[in-house]
């Protein structure tokens, strides 16, 4: 009975199944109506009389073969390449001078925070953002591996002569460093050379292999890329502690940049090297010191033996002096202690040591230029405004300072010594060149070319401080104008473009004295970019004064109230609109940066 029961259930399952469609029919698909399926035709068709049609559903294509484990293995690969990265951000050695490859730069410190803020945030997913964060993190360990390379290929004693070489190049107007101590760190390098320990000896390295024709066996973008890796590696390592030896690093380091024609970043590392020394208490030290002293005696000590080491108190007047040049110009004042309102207070009565050249031109510089400093920023804030006597007379005062510390010094800057050599002196140079530079300085700010006196006493001055500067700079020869400090490069700019806006205003002929300036910067221009880039500029103005065409110069250029630092990153952008059809000759290829 059961048998014939549960057989009966089962033919009658079939028949139902038989009588049932396993899809809707085609006019129940179309209206999106539920379909009892039944066959011949649904009930919905049989009410509205239409005919039923069941059309079989396409079957859908599978995923091709190997698809899934093909994605699987992708999101292994991309998993085990997100997991090294993480690993290695961890185990990064705290000591960024031995094994760190990370090139300092705060575009690449803030893609990698970015990135593992996404990482732990996101899931992991190839998104174009990691993408573009991995391959720039991947240049710069490749850049990074490629300058330990250039490292490791140079010879121990390659390194004796670039750091001899600073020595006779730039400690003589920079004496911030003692071959004592740069010789032990040089006795000190591994072998092989893959790193360097010292940060002084890295700051000097940096330097020398950017600009040294001994370092052309780098090739000009293998020197280079070394280069910015050392510096990379002295800014981490020098602002992350305030010491002595972090201060001279930063100081060669700022005059690398100010060379590359990187000024926002020496204003940056200077004004850090100013309050390095308030930090670590050199300016107390120095105040304390002048205390003590007869206000008529103040000043940086003389020039010592570069043998033994450096003075702090020396070091901390290197400090004061680099700032004041490089900022000579400026509307803006950084006070970052009460030591500089002192010297301002202090510079007329202050009577630097004549015989000593470096003590000279650091006491122009550090001491000398703060009432021109001073005055440059009350004029831009309005104070002479309707007082212009006032102006002139505080001119005048500033005026004879400044030509003091010249009229008191040899009209030579070498010196024939017993064995018949010649030794070159760059502090007379350098001392011969800053004061009427900043003579230019001070009076074009109070200029008045279209008076009825056509100038009077500031025009008059502003010539004889360019004569004054000609006569200096054909008194130097080609080698020791090329190996000098790029400021040397700012201040002949400053005496062209004066002549040039005197030129155009006057319609005067150019004068043999003004292809004397040209070709001093073009000499500088041989090892500073800084220079390159303002022989490009002048050129550019020397074709509209000699056509009396317009040209595309940013018209800032010919405003005589505005100073060479004012303009400089707009005629920055302007040289870097036109490279190509302006990089001719010997400023094409190896001195693109």
């Amino acid at each position: 009975m059961l048998d014939k029961s549960s057989d009966e259930s089962v033919s009658a399952s079939a028949s139902a199944s038989e009588r049932t469609s396993r899809t809707v029919c085609y006019l129940c698909r179309q209206r999106k109506t539920k379909c009892d399926r039944a066959l011949p035709r649904c009930g919905f068709c049989v009410k509205a009389k239409v005919s039923c049609q069941y059309v079989a559903k396409p079957k859908k294509r599978g995923l091709r073969a190997g698809y899934v484990s093909e994605l699987e293995s992708r999101l292994e690969a991309l998993e085990e390449e997100v997991r090294s990265l993480k690993d290695g951000e961890r185990t990064t050695p705290a000591n960024p001078t031995r094994d760190s490859i990370s090139l300092w730069s705060p575009g690449v410190a803030e893609t990698s925070t970015g990135t593992n803020q996404t990482l732990a945030q996101s899931p992991l997913v190839n998104t174009p953002a990691l993408s573009s964060s991995s391959s720039t993190r991947n240049d710069t360990h490749i850049r990074s591996e490629d300058a330990v390379k250039d490292l490791i290929s140079l010879p121990r004693e390659y390194m004796y002569n670039l750091a001899d070489l600073f020595f006779k190049e730039t400690y003589l107007w920079m004496p911030i460093l003692s071959r004592q101590h740069v010789q032990k760190a040089l006795e000190a390098l591994p072998s092989p050379m893959t790193h360097i320990d010292d940060v002084v000896l890295r700051a000097v390295i940096s330097l020398q292999i950017a600009y040294s024709s001994q370092a052309i066996c780098l090739g000009y973008h293998g020197r280079y890329r070394l280069s910015q890796y050392l510096r990379g590696q002295v800014l981490n390592e020098a602002l992350s502690k305030a010491s002595l030896s972090s201060l001279q690093a930063l100081l060669v380091i700022a005059i690398l940049d100010c060379g590359t024609d990187n000024i926002d970043s020496t204003f940056s590392l200077l004004s850090v090297c100013r309050r390095m020394c308030e930090n670590i208490g050199l300016f107390r030290k120095l105040l304390d010191l002048m205390a003590d002293q007869n206000p008529a005696q103040v000043g940086p000590p003389a020039a010592g033996n570069h043998s033994g080491e450096t003075p702090p108190i020396a070091l901390t007047w290197v400090t004061l002096a680099i700032d004041a040049v490089s900022t000579l110009g400026v509307s803006w004042r950084d006070v970052s202690a009460a030591l500089v309102d002192h010297l301002s207070s202090i510079a007329y009565v202050s009577t630097p040591d004549l015989k000593d050249s470096f003590r000279s031109h650091a006491h122009l510089a550090a001491i000398g230029l703060q009432p021109l400093h001073t005055f440059i920023y009350e004029h831009e804030r309005g104070r002479y405004e309707n007082r212009e006597q006032e102006a002139l007379s505080t001119c005048d005062e500033i005026y004879k300072n400044l030509t003091g510390y010249v009229s008191a010094h040899p009209n030579t800057s070498y010196t024939l010594l017993a064995d018949g050599l010649i030794d070159f002196d760059p502090n007379l140079t350098h001392t011969s060149i800053l004061s009427p530079a900043a003579i230019i300085i001070l009076y074009q700010r109070v200029l008045k070319l279209g008076g009825p006196a056509g100038g009077g006493i500031p025009l008059e001055r502003c010539l004889q401080a360019c004569e004054d500067l000609v006569v200096t700079l054909r008194n130097i020869s080609d080698v020791d104008a090329e190996l000098n400090t790029p400021f040397l490069s700012l201040f002949l700019f400053v005496a062209a473009r004066l002549k040039l806006i005197l030129y155009r205003h006057l319609e005067q002929a150019r004068e043999p004295m003004f292809d004397t300036l040209m070709h001093g910067l073009n000499m500088c221009g041989r090892r500073w970019p800084l220079a390159r880039r303002m022989d490009i500029v002048l050129r550019a103005a020397i074709v509209e004064v000699d056509t009396g065409t317009p040209s595309s110069l940013p018209q800032a250029f010919w405003d005589l109230k505005k100073s060479h630092h004012d303009i400089s990153e707009a005629l920055k952008d302007w040289v870097n609109s036109y490279k190509d059809p302006l990089y001719v000759g010997s400023l094409h290829g190896p001195f693109f940066r």
